[in-house]
């Protein structure tokens, strides 16, 4: 995943996610649980987001984070990853950036 840019205090829209093996093929969602998890850059047990994201496609990988009002009101460089739970399993996607930036 490339790094995702977000206008501080924007809310309401979705973050799209297509969860892939490492062979690029689709990674099946289906039973799976779904945590985007966000935190400031060099400080990965400090965790700023924890929340769930929607199943779009299961058999596709397509998922989704509906953005709120109090997630992304700082400005500044952090580090995200989607955590997939699933009886017996925890697995993590390669983390990816996130830029919040300045809205005017």
């Amino acid at each position: 995943m490339t790094t995702i840019y977000i206008p501080s205090s924007d809310m309401g829209f979705n973050l799209n996610f297509t969860v892939k093996n490492a062979d690029g093929s689709a990674f099946n969602l289906t039973g799976y649980t779904i945590k985007l998890k966000v935190w400031r850059a060099g400080q990965p047990g400090l965790l700023l987001l924890n929340g769930s994201c929607g199943i779009d496609n299961a058999t596709a990988g397509t998922c989704h984070y509906t953005i709120t009002a109090t997630d992304f009101t700082s400005v500044g460089t952090f580090k995200a990853e989607l955590e997939l739970t699933k009886t017996g399993i925890i697995e993590s996607t390669k983390t990816f950036g996130i830029e919040v930036m300045e809205s005017g």
